[in-house]
């Protein structure tokens, strides 16, 4: 029986979380020169975290691409009037919209679920949440301005709709890597 798209995207992008919280831990190991050991707890919560996070992402940009289509689906016949099938075209306006408006919103929400997700998994209070969502908000934003943009460009231009999720976990192991390395 084969999953559904969303459930097999999740799964996929928990797989990769788990790999890269594995990764930053043993890269932390080596960084503070001590034998690496791995944090159960923080591979669970991490991991966990991608199992909330993924299937809202997917469908975020299931929702874009359904809002926003980036290509054309009329296809027109060529000069010579022939009915041949043509490539459709790339919605350009659409798709330089998804990318802006995933870079700003989806971005924006996503760090904030992300930083409150794994306060809740920590066990940390709200006010506490609040406090690290306004200390380490725009550290991630801008941080994540340097790779995310081109994850966008790359799965709205070529990738297929299905397959997105999956791209940006498999970019995201460095990004994993990153807030597995500053969350603690």
């Amino acid at each position: 029986m084969a999953l559904p798209p969303i459930a097999r995207a999740t799964l996929q992008a928990a797989l990769v979380n788990a790999g890269s919280n594995t990764l930053a831990q043993a890269i932390g190991a080596y960084r503070d020169e001590r034998a690496f050991e791995l944090d159960g707890q923080a591979l669970f919560q991490f991991t966990t975290c991608a199992f909330v996070l993924s299937p809202l992402s997917f469908l975020w940009l299931e929702g874009l691409e359904a809002k926003l289509p980036g290509y054309d689906d009329n296809l027109v016949p060529n000069s010579k009037m022939e009915k041949k099938e043509q490539k459709p075209k790339l919605n350009v306006t659409n798709t330089v919209a998804k990318i802006v408006i995933d870079q700003l919103i989806g971005g924006a929400w996503n760090t904030v679920a992300f930083i409150m997700t794994m306060g809740l998994l920590r066990g940390q209070e709200w006010g506490f949440i609040a406090q690290q969502i306004q200390k380490d908000f725009w550290p991630i934003m801008i941080a994540g301005f340097k790779l995310w943009p081109f994850v966008s460009i790359l799965n709205f231009t070529v990738v297929p709709t299905d397959k997105r999720l999956l791209v940006g976990s498999l970019f995201g192991v460095i990004w994993a890597i990153y807030l597995s390395l500053m969350s603690g």
